[in-house]
């Protein structure tokens, strides 16, 4: 069917077709958008296209639609092949979708119980079932996310094969396939829908970064199938004596008896029961009757026969669900047990969290008084990114404001607890201990995310921790290749990784196309590259470098602390893993030391999340709410960084003094094109050489108000540091002079203060340093 537009028009959008081994074919879609038509763009990036490919069921990605026009309501039909699960022979059907919101936005999906439909939010007026949470503000704001949703697959679509929840999980799939959608943000699902969600997050991982299910396990639970089998008999024998609208009011008059718990029911109708005319009518009477007959309106027979016998089937391996999983149970649900919540938590293969809300609504609990599970689950499909068009600076800015759902707090609270209580025995919150999780970490593990446009990140203590924690995941005896001229504290724990057997190192000049070819013949599993490196930077082609790593089979980690996402985002050029260390620029204040890992690949995450926590690299909260506060200044600090570094350079580009500089931002600069590439800035490190050795470079040192001696970087303030005997002294000489870290090498972190200041203490320093070198060049010139 072809809907028309606001218009009048009717409006196509044409999706390439594909097939693929597990039976789908995604064909012509129509449908129809309140707003702009559509048109076919790509996908948002190669790597969201890879990701998908790898777990879609297509050989090669289809066309998507739009997203470069606002929408605010689109719907339309995917045509799809269909092999069912439970049937013999794949079959043609359309399902019917309909996408609210921005184009722009993440897509959270969201699915009901079996009277549901794809009818979320208001419509031409008419409101969707789950209306309250649409709203503006509302936990499913349409102004704020893209919140998609179909209609149920039916026996009858399928020509009488029964349906499972598994067949519903592939027919999303189709429909995000048909819709050019590679991973969604979220997906929410209750009663029936959660159930397909964990049959969606059971085939399709990489595909959902977090699964929401609220009164839903893996299996369905006896009594409950009981129950069911009843009503199902009950619509039979209806439909037999010719009156299927009578049977399945029934039908459902017996479930809302268990939905519903005992204590809402003698609340409500603790009535003594009357008789009119010739019967007994009990209290509930009319509220079941009515519950009836507005069942009757949604859906017929026939599809409910279908949808319950797809119930009674669903079954999930809690092992195969490997998303990150919120768990919502309600106390007095008898269909889906507080027990059966909990042995799916056990069981799952990612990490979960559960919640148990005492509720008089039993199963119905999540349609009444919907606040009290937003309140669990919303700080968690709230996570990065937020709407893909903000700029990377008001990201930064707004990095875990307004997610304190308890108190409506602007900036995040502090959590400085080191453990958190259960619920009761075996009933686990979303946090037990700090090592293992912590709210305010978490906020700063999921803004880093955001940043380098990764699957998820892990804080860690220090940087050093996170370069140990990567290192940790790697098999006995692996071979990793290196940056000759990496950080100084890198390369020390890397040959004490070598000189113990651990680990087989290669340290080479990644921006030489031998040195790298030769490094990558000996078939590493991990290559590690600093771009701009420490203390020479010299730019490294990530993208080469990646394609070049990848074809051998090898992971490609970027340490991106001297850039920091604001310039530069590894991720996008087709690195594995960036590594930062938060102590320098994402904090900025010198006040905090902590490092980071942020993967692509959602695999990666939950392994290196493991191994955080089992070796106890995780960082501190308090550490942790100190980096999230300096990360949102990190956009104007690096403007202002970056402004003060290319004067400096400028400067000690044309003075006597100085016989060797290294900065990116100069078109000398042998790495400038490739800098200009790939980053969006030339960075506030800088390194430089004098002429006259040890004494100019005391000379320079000593008299230096505006320039602080010291180790670290990345600061409000401006440091300069010997890289021989500071930075780099634990690596060997010989190993300095192979990277050309000269003993005579100074460098510099450029600050914030004013400039006229730094160049005006640079300038008589290089004096000083200028005099120092004519005098200690007059005392060798014999009397």
């Amino acid at each position: 069917m072809v809907r028309g537009s606001e218009d009048g028009r009717a409006q196509k959008v044409c999706v390439a077709c594909f097939r693929s081994p597990r039976g789908w074919i995604a064909g012509a879609v129509h449908e129809s958008a309140r707003s702009r038509p559509a048109r076919c763009a790509q996908p948002q990036s190669d790597a969201e296209r890879g990701g998908a490919a790898r777990q879609s069921h297509a050989v090669s990605s289809p066309a998507p639609v739009d997203t470069t026009t606002t929408n605010t309501l689109r719907e339309g039909e995917a045509r799809l092949w269909l092999r069912p699960a439970h049937g013999r022979e794949a079959r043609a059907l359309r399902v019917a979708w309909r996408l609210h919101g921005p184009a722009e936005a993440p897509c959270i999906v969201v699915l009901g119980g079996i009277s549901a439909d794809r009818q979320v939010a208001d419509a031409a007026g008419q409101p969707g079932w789950w209306q309250a949470q649409t709203v503006r503000g509302g936990a499913l704001d349409v102004a704020r996310w893209r919140v998609l949703s179909f209609d149920w697959l039916d026996a009858e679509s399928l020509d009488a094969a029964a349906v499972s929840s598994a067949d519903q999980a592939q027919a999303l799939a189709g429909v995000l396939d048909t819709l050019g959608i590679a991973r969604l943000h979220a997906l929410v699902g209750a009663s029936y829908g959660a159930m397909v969600g964990l049959a969606f997050a059971a085939q399709f991982p990489a595909r959902l970064r977090r699964l929401i299910a609220i009164a839903g396990a893996h299996r369905a639970h006896p009594h409950a199938a009981a129950l069911r089998a009843v009503q199902r008999g009950i619509v039979r024998f209806a439909l037999d004596s010719g009156d299927a609208a009578r049977g399945l009011a029934l039908a459902r008059q017996l479930a809302m008896i268990g939905y519903r718990s005992p204590r809402e029911l003698a609340r409500r109708f603790n009535t003594p029961a009357v008789l009119a005319g010739a019967r007994v009518r009990v209290g509930a009477e009319d509220w079941l009757e009515a519950a009836g007959a507005r069942f009757v309106r949604r859906i017929d027979a026939r599809r409910f026969l279908a949808l319950s016998e797809s119930i009674d089937l669903h079954a999930v391996d809690p092992a195969a669900v490997r998303v990150p999983t919120t768990l919502i149970g309600f106390s007095t649900d008898q269909l889906v047990p507080v027990a059966d919540l909990c042995a799916l938590q056990r069981g799952l293969g990612a990490p979960c969290e559960l919640h148990v809300l005492d509720s008089d609504y039993g199963h119905d609990g999540f349609l009444r008084k919907p606040r009290r599970w937003v309140r669990c689950c919303v700080p968690r499909w709230r996570k990065a990114p937020v709407v893909s068009d903000f700029a990377l600076a008001t990201r930064a800015a707004r990095a875990g404001i307004e997610r304190d759902t308890q108190h409506g707090a602007i900036v995040p609270p502090l959590h400085l607890s080191s453990n958190f209580s259960f619920v009761g025995y075996g009933r686990k919150r979303a946090y037990d201990y700090t090592r293992s999780g912590n709210p305010t970490r978490d906020l700063l593990a999921e803004a880093l995310a955001e940043l380098e446009q990764g699957a998820g990140a892990i804080v860690t203590a220090s940087g050093m921790a996170a370069i140990a924690l990567l290192l940790e995941t790697l098999p006995l005896g692996a071979r990793v290749l290196a940056a000759h001229d990496c950080y100084g504290g890198t390369w020390r724990l890397l040959d004490a990784f070598a000189r113990s057997g651990r680990l087989r190192v290669r340290c080479a000049d990644l921006t030489d196309a031998r040195a790298l070819a030769d490094g990558l013949a000996e078939q590493p599993v991990l290559v590690w590259i600093e771009t701009p490196s420490n203390p020479l930077l010299r730019i490294t082609d990530i993208r080469h470098v990646a394609q070049a790593a990848h074809a051998v089979g090898a992971e490609v980690v970027v340490d991106n602390t001297f850039l920091s996402p604001a310039l530069q985002q590894p991720l996008l050029l087709g690195a594995d893993v960036v590594v930062h260390s938060t102590t320098k620029y994402l904090n900025g204040h010198s006040d905090v030391v902590g490092g980071a890992v942020v993967a692509r690949a959602p695999e990666r995450v939950q392994q290196l999340t493991w191994w955080a926590n089992c070796l106890g690299l995780t960082g501190a909260p308090f550490d942790s709410w100190l980096t999230l506060r300096g990360l949102r200044t990190l956009a104007p600090r690096m403007r202002a960084h970056q402004e003060n570094a290319a004067a400096v350079a400028d400067l000690l580009a044309t003075h006597a003094a100085v016989s060797a500089l290294y900065y990116p931002g100069l078109a000398t600069h042998a790495g400038h094109a490739l800098a200009a590439r790939q980053q969006r800035g030339f960075g506030a490190m800088l390194s430089f050489e004098l002429r006259g050795g040890e004494a100019a470079i005391g000379a320079l040192l000593e008299g230096l108000r505006c320039f602080s001696l010291a180790e670290s970087l990345g600061g409000v303030e401006s440091l300069i540091a010997h890289p021989a005997s500071m930075t780099h002294a634990a690596m060997a000489p010989e190993a300095r002079r192979a990277a050309g870290i000269a003993d005579g090498l100074l460098r510099l972190s450029i600050g914030i203060e004013d400039v006229a200041d730094l160049l005006r203490d640079l300038g008589a320093g290089l004096a000083r340093a200028e005099a120092a070198t004519r005098v200690a060049d007059a005392r060798k010139v014999p009397a």
